[in-house]
């Protein structure tokens, strides 16, 4: 019985650590979501829009592996998306305008 136990102690922490790295790569740390909606917001992309928050997001990772650089081209590159699709006649709270700018955004990343 205590074999047992002990076993199923060792299974479930190695599930723990094998699951943890995978939840951790999405987080940011604050500071660098504070720069990223900075230069999001500096670049004029609209807030509380698929945009913004995608600027966000792409832009915070950039800063949290100390890519500032990256993060402000991030920036640029939403910015460059939004209006390319706010001239095909999207309006900044559709759907449509949210799928327009990451399809924007996967083609001018896309090497």
């Amino acid at each position: 019985m205590f074999r047992y136990n002990l076993t199923m102690v060792a299974l479930a922490g190695m599930a723990m650590a094998a699951a943890l790295p995978r939840y951790q790569a999405g987080a940011q740390s604050g500071q660098s979501l504070v720069f990223a909606e900075h230069a999001c917001l500096e670049y004029k992309v609209p807030p509380h829009t698929a945009a913004f928050e995608s600027c966000v997001e792409r832009a915070a990772r950039a800063f949290d592996r100390g890519q500032p650089d990256l993060a402000w081209t991030q920036a640029r590159l939403t910015r460059d998306a939004g209006q390319a699709c706010g001239g095909n006649g999207d309006a900044s709270d559709k759907v449509a305008y949210g799928r327009c700018v990451a399809a924007e955004l996967d083609r001018r990343t896309k090497r």
